[in-house]
């Protein structure tokens, strides 16, 4: 009980932040909703003066009048009403584009850790289903609610205008009224939380599905998939099931209380009426008045409905945005329009989901220098290299970029000045030309053609019926793996980097593509601080130093000819792991 009432407070005042940005609409909202609601209840009023009227007789201008007034105001009560459900579609469409917004903006600054611990189907899940959840409740529940609320608190006082024992049978439904409401609401919590983290389990195996269907084609696991995201699909449906069965034991007994107190007028006003007929005009009002009440009331259980699923979704889209991201971003941080790309890494340890990935490393990447990482999987390698933009901080100790500490720069200006293609590519939907220029709207042609040009692909490109404005499907489908890697190069080298990480990307081309590459990046990495990490030899020759990883540690460095001339861990790693022969003292790749 204590977790709903809170929970709920917690959702109402977040979403009365987003309210507040358009309150004008919310008071003419309010204003149309009490006016409206006023007129409802008073035409049981003016049906029972009409009743009235008929047993005394009073005259057919008078029957015409009271007719004409029903008639005027409920025009005028379904216009105001027509005004509540518009504003609140609207004010809900409003309110739920802000949040939406903020919510991509806010999973945009998360850092990679977030999106590691957090699966692409549960992100998914909280920026479709429970801002849809949210806008609900906006646009139907609340007005729906407002009114309600309105027309029962009219309700009493024009009951007790007409008789004081009317209302007390009124005002004895209600306690009972709002105990099942309550009873249905904490009933329901529960089992909404669990909907929606299934639904997010759901949507995560569709979505790897989708995204991985060549291999689940390849090794002929369908019908293993399709038996995991049935199981996934009958738990959503049996935590459903369960809010079904709430609401359809409690629900239905909100109307039959009305009913009852419905009922309990007759047994109270009949008597009267035969022992005075001029009551019959008033038992009439009130009767009016309680199947007018009756209808909105039912509604109950399902405007408790829209509030437990719209604040439930409102605590899983604040939960993302609250969620501290372990990369703060200091938007008067310092510029680096203009660095060196000197890099040392001073003592530096790195652990992931708290287990030790690099332990105390110490290295000096001068700028221009070319540095290859070397090393088994899991060494720390790639680790290593996320830490200079910033992908992840450090543990401990510090990453300096020309003497700085990375944590002093502005990210998205540090990023801007450092280039990364990693072994695996992530093209959008678009033209190539788009591709290329990701991340650089100010790009011109000759930049892009450039750019395409040096990462070997512009021949390529030129040679498509469309050119740069060929259109790729979803995540580059439609190239090869050798064209994206190097569609990938050309996007990092279009913003000119003055530090550049290649992380591994020369491993998806063939062996005529991988010559053309190497002669490119000889250039490439003229002039930038570049971090090569890559088992080839052939990338491997490239690098001025190579660093070789063990166990998150530098076991040793060298150059290429002096590692391989003695007994060494790089040596293991080409001829253990990899099974490479060593060449001959003077040969290299050729």
């Amino acid at each position: 009980m204590h977790q709903w009432v809170s929970n709920g407070l917690s959702g109402v005042r977040n979403l009365l932040g987003y309210l507040g940005r358009f309150w004008p609409a919310l008071v003419i909202i309010v204003s149309a909703a009490a006016l409206s609601s006023y007129l409802r209840v008073y035409v049981p009023i003016l049906i029972g003066n009409a009743v009235k009227s008929a047993v005394s007789k009073s005259g057919d201008g008078v029957f015409l009048t009271d007719a004409m007034l029903i008639v005027l105001i409920s025009a005028v009560a379904a216009a105001l009403q027509f005004a509540v459900g518009y504003g609140g579609q609207w004010l809900g469409q409003k309110v739920v584009y802000t949040i939406r917004k903020d919510l991509f903006n806010s999973i945009q600054s998360k850092s990679f850790r977030f999106h590691d611990n957090n699966s692409t189907g549960d992100l998914m899940s909280r920026s479709t289903m429970d801002v849809e959840a949210v806008r609900r409740l906006i646009a139907f529940g609340a007005p729906q609610f407002l009114t309600t609320t309105l027309i029962i608190v009219i309700a009493v006082y024009d009951l007790y205008r007409i008789s004081f024992n009317y209302t007390i049978v009124f005002l004895a439904a209600l306690p009972l009224l709002l105990f099942l409401t309550l009873l249905l609401a904490v009933k329901q919590e529960p089992h909404w939380d669990a909907i929606r983290e299934k639904y997010g389990k759901m949507s995560n195996v569709l979505q790897e599905n989708i995204v991985g269907h060549r291999i689940v084609r390849v090794f002929t696991a369908e019908d293993d998939q399709i038996k995991k995201f049935r199981s996934s699909t009958e738990n959503y449906l049996d935590s459903y099931s369960s809010v079904s069965r709430v609401r359809s034991i409690l629900s239905p007994l909100l109307p039959l209380v009305v009913s009852v107190a419905t009922a309990s007028l007759f047994v109270y006003g009949g008597p009267a009426v035969v022992l005075n007929p001029s009551a019959v005009g008033s038992l009439a009002a009130a009767i009016n008045i309680y199947v007018l009440v009756s209808g909105p009331i039912g509604f109950y259980g399902q405007l408790v409905l829209l509030f437990e699923n719209g604040m439930a979704g409102m605590k899983r889209i604040v939960e993302v945005m609250d969620s501290p991201s372990e990369v703060s971003e200091d938007p008067s941080g310092l510029s680096a329009q203009n660095i060196r790309g000197e890099v040392v890494f001073e003592k530096v340890s790195f652990a992931y989901k708290n287990q030790p990935v690099l332990k105390d490393v110490n290295v000096v990447v001068k700028p221009g220098e070319v540095v290859a990482l070397v090393g088994e999987s899991g060494s720390g390698k790639t680790s290593l290299a996320n830490l200079v933009p910033r992908f992840y901080d450090a543990t401990s100790g510090r990453v300096l970029i020309d003497g700085v500490d990375v944590k002093k720069y502005n990210v998205k200006s540090l990023r801007k000045k450092i280039g990364f293609v990693s072994q695996d590519v992530m093209l959008f939907s678009g033209t190539i030309k788009e591709n290329i220029a990701f991340g650089a709207d100010n790009a011109k042609k000759d930049q892009i053609r450039e750019a395409a040009r040096k990462a070997q692909i512009a021949d390529f490109i030129e040679s498509l019926p469309q050119g740069y404005d060929t259109v790729v499907g979803e995540r580059g489908i439609t190239l090869s793996g050798g064209q994206r890697q190097r569609v990938a190069i050309a996007r990092a080298l279009l913003v000119d980097p003055k530090i550049l990480i290649l992380d591994d990307s020369t491993s998806n081309v063939d062996v005529e593509t991988e010559l053309k590459l190497q002669l490119a990046l000889k250039s490439v990495v003229q002039g930038r601080t570049t971090f090569l990490i890559s088992h080839r030899i052939s990338t491997l020759r490239l690098a001025s130093r190579i660093l070789v990883f063990k166990h998150g540690k530098i076991v040793e460095q060298g150059s290429l000819e002096q590692l391989l001339s003695r007994d060494s861990e790089f040596k293991r790693i080409f001829v253990t792991e990899l099974e490479f022969p060593i060449p001959a003292s003077g040969e290299g790749d050729k």
